[in-house]
């Protein structure tokens, strides 16, 4: 109970916008960053100059219209202007996820952060994706590890000439991974067709947990060639994904809501702070700034391998999201 009153009630953080290091040309990709906590983000890093910030999102209107307000009132203060730049797709349709990486991989030669921020919460009961998932786990989990294999070709490339630690992938997971959820953390038979749980807290904390899974194992498959890969949560925080949530549920939570800025300080220092190293990799950050003090027992043990004690889930789970999105590649 400890750790999730210190999620509710997070000390000060600690990282915030005057410790951002000199970005120096870097690259960067925001998926959400359109919106809540992705826009303070990419505010952040605006305001820092000297980078490139790719905004990736569903709608092309909407993107222009943020990069014209972030131009106008968030003036850099770096030696240079820093470049806003639209990429358009959808994760709930895994068919638009190749056109934005090879769109993206056309204009640059680097990617030095790539943010798996967006995603969905409260999706309609029996809501799917374009090709049939489960909303929340096709959204938060199969579009993000698509859009991730089809870029790491580069932050690989990326990494083999720029300082330790500083090329990364981040996840995003959420609290209620602690409090609810399928045993293990992710059950694949209620991924089957016609399985799909009704309960959207149930679905949601599995995707959740389905973020963790993918930067852990990314992890294994990648901190040798220096990527840096966790997953954080960036707090309750006052946003449209509270929306649907009933009026009673929006009562009781609002004493523990946040502004979305600060969510981003969990993000700004899981993607840039020097204390964040491949020795990390796989870890799970809380508000603001922290590693998860005491995560769940059986999502722990699905991180293992069989040959370490464990029972594999997050091996079977990264299989699984692999075989839902290999048709996709081209």
């Amino acid at each position: 109970m400890g750790a999730f009153w210190s999620q509710l009630l997070p000390p000060r953080p600690t990282f915030t916008e005057s410790n951002i290091p000199s970005l120096d040309g870097r690259v960067f990709i925001i998926t959400g960053g359109n919106a809540g906590i992705g826009f303070e983000l990419v505010k952040m890093l605006y305001r820092k100059g000297d980078c490139t910030i790719y905004i990736a999102g569903r709608s092309a209107s909407r993107i222009s219209a943020v990069i014209a307000d972030i131009e106008a009132t968030a003036p850099p203060t770096g030696t240079s202007a820093t470049q806003l730049k639209s990429l358009i797709v959808d994760f709930a349709d895994l068919t638009t996820i190749s056109k934005a990486a090879t769109s993206f991989l056309a204009q640059e030669s680097r990617l030095d952060v790539l943010w798996n921020n967006a995603g969905i919460a409260q999706a309609p009961t029996d809501s799917t994706t374009v090709q049939g998932h489960e909303a929340h786990m096709g959204v938060n989990c199969l579009g993000p590890h698509l859009f991730t294999k089809l870029l790491l070709p580069l932050l690989l490339q990326t990494a083999k000439t720029a300082p330790s630690s500083t090329i990364r992938v981040i996840y995003t997971s959420s609290q209620i991974v602690d409090t609810t959820g399928p045993p293990d953390g992710v059950s694949l038979a209620e991924q089957l067709p016609g399985q799909h749980p009704t309960d959207k807290n149930w679905t949601y904390s599995a995707s959740k947990v389905g973020n963790w899974f993918l930067a852990s194992e990314l992890d294994k498959r990648t901190r040798g060639d220096g990527l840096v890969c966790v997953v954080q949560n960036p707090g309750n925080l006052n946003t449209k994904a509270w929306d649907p949530v009933s009026p009673l549920a929006k009562m009781l939570i609002a004493p523990f809501l946040y502004e979305a800025r600060m969510g981003a300080y969990t993000e700004l220092w899981a993607g840039l702070s020097e204390e964040v190293t491949t020795q990390h990799g796989g870890r799970f950050a809380v508000p603001w700034e922290r590693w998860h003090p005491d995560p769940r027992k059986d999502v722990l043990e699905s991180l293992k391998t069989r040959e370490e004690g464990g029972t594999g889930g997050a091996a079977e789970f990264w299989d699984w999201c692999e075989e839902q999105t290999k048709a996709y590649v081209s």
